[in-house]
Parts: structure tokens; C-alpha cells; sequence
């Protein structure tokens, strides 16, 4: 019996997805989306897209106009503002108000929806801590925020202060959050580790080279559970912080799997 031929690495029938953001360079997905794609015997690629905030709107058309691109997966600082370009969007992505995929439809519209929230959740779980009763800092409300802050408060988090630098953003999202989801208590306030047995830095700080802290949090207790979204192969600021501290921590390729999946079976789907 003869072996399965192998996919080509590239060729003129290979669909294309793209990953788009300011900085790209970080991103560790394209590899993890298309070995995901090959394993499923599909003949596409997910390609990293440097995209500059003053040619943000320009360059989406250019995008959205070729003819073999299926999909886009969206990162920092765009999920909110890719917002404009999608006709269609699925629950999640309205809770949110930001997305982090959307997928060209047979009809040649566009839905978008978001899946950063419930990677964090599933990371959580799966590393055997629990959600439910949480009391949760959240620094950062742009979009990776917005979604987790909606994840936890569905996931049975008791309660979720929301910081950020611009401190109205927090305000909004906590209100939005609230309005979405029963049963959290769900306030915009100061970071502090006070009060609170998870800490979660949905902020960009901790990207960069020479980053600190994203919040002047002082001592942890030991018992406190510290997730960084940023993906990073070496651990965060943040994470060597809480980790003096004797804390469990957990960072951004902790969610990417549960994300990858999520979103592979929602850019192959068709509405």
C-alpha cells in the first residue's frame, strides 16, 4: 500500500491565512496553526503580516480583497479597531466589543469572533487550578482584556476589578461586563494584589525588552495564581515577581493550544 502523499509546503492552490499586529515579531502561531493545518490534510498556511497602525485601514482592504486568503487571525493592538471590517459577528465577539479571527464566508462576507478569553480559562483548568470563585485582578481592558474579563465572569469568577492606564476603558468594560453576565461582581479600580487570589496582566507589558512590572503590586500571597497573556518564552517580569512570592503562574503559550484549536475549527467553518 502506498504512503498518503505528502502536502506541498507551498503552492498556487495553498489558501492563506494571515496574523496581524504592531509588533509581529513575537508571535509564535503561524508554525502552530499551519502544523495544525497540515495535520488536518488542508493545504494552507498562516503567514505573520506586520501591520502599521497608519496603514492599518489600507492594508485590511488590501487583504481582504485577495482572492486566496480565507482568514485573518488579529493580535495586539488591533482586535477592537478590526471591528469596522466584519459584517457578521458571533456572540463572544459582541460581549467582547473586539475580536481575535474572522473568516471569509462562501458568500464572500465576513464573520469575526474571539477566542482569548476561553484559552485562558481552559489553560487555567487544565493546569489543574480552578476558576470558580476567583477574585480576579485584571490589569489591561483592551481586547484581550475585554475577553477574558467576559470568560472568567462566565467560568464562575466571584468577582473582577478591572485596571487600566486610560481608567474610563476600565470603567466601560466593567459596565459592559456586568450588563452580559450575572452573578459576578464586576468593578473598575486600582491594581492591587489585595483582596484578590488571581492576578491576571492583559496589558503588553512584558512584550518588550526592558519592561517591568504592569502594576505596582507589592508582596503576593503564595497562594495567589499569576497568568501573563504576553508570549514569551522566558518568564515575564510579571511572572518572576509572583514566583518570589511562591506563586503558581502561567503564561500566554499556556492559552495558545486551547485558542489554536478554537479558532482552527472556526476559520475551517462556514456560516
Amino acid at each position: 500500500m502506498s504512503a498518503t502523499p505528502e502536502l506541498p509546503i507551498v503552492d498556487g492552490a495553498t489558501r492563506l491565512y494571515g496574523i496581524i499586529g504592531d509588533p509581529i515579531v513575537q508571535v509564535g502561531s503561524p508554525r502552530l496553526y499551519t502544523e495544525r493545518f497540515r495535520a488536518a490534510g488542508r493545504n494552507a498556511i498562516l503567514v505573520p503580516l506586520h501591520v502599521l497602525p497608519d496603514r492599518f485601514e489600507e492594508t485590511v482592504r488590501g487583504l481582504k480583497a485577495l482572492a486566496n486568503l480565507d482568514g485573518l487571525v488579529i493580535t495586539v493592538p488591533y482586535k477592537a479597531r478590526i471591528l469596522t471590517f466584519v459584517d457578521r459577528l458571533l456572540p463572544m465577539g459582541e460581549k467582547v466589543g473586539a475580536i481575535n479571527a474572522m473568516r471569509r464566508e462562501s458568500d464572500g462576507g465576513w464573520t469575526g469572533n474571539m477566542f482569548d478569553g476561553r484559552g485562558l480559562v481552559k489553560a487555567v483548568r487544565t493546569e489543574g487550578h480552578a476558576v470558580e470563585g476567583r477574585r480576579v485582578m485584571l490589569i489591561g481592558a483592551g481586547g484581550v482584556g475585554s475577553a477574558i474579563a467576559v470568560a472568567l465572569a462566565e467560568a464562575g469568577a466571584a468577582a473582577i476589578t478591572i485596571s487600566d492606564l486610560e481608567p474610563t476603558r476600565a470603567t466601560a468594560l466593567a459596565e459592559r461586563v456586568a450588563r452580559s453576565v450575572a452573578g459576578c461582581r464586576i468593578v473598575a479600580g486600582a491594581p492591587t494584589a489585595e483582596g484578590h487570589d488571581m492576578i491576571v496582566n492583559a496589558s503588553p507589558v512584558g512584550m518588550r525588552a526592558g519592561d517591568g512590572l504592569p502594576a505596582p503590586l507589592g508582596p503576593l500571597d503564595p497562594k495567589t495564581l499569576a497568568f501573563d497573556v504576553v508570549v514569551s518564552k522566558e518568564p515575564t517580569p510579571f511572572m518572576r515577581h509572583a514566583r518570589s512570592f511562591g506563586c503558581a503562574t502561567l503564561g500566554g503559550y499556556a492559552m495558545m493550544p486551547a485558542q489554536v484549536d478554537e479558532a482552527i475549527a472556526f476559520l475551517g467553518g462556514r456560516a
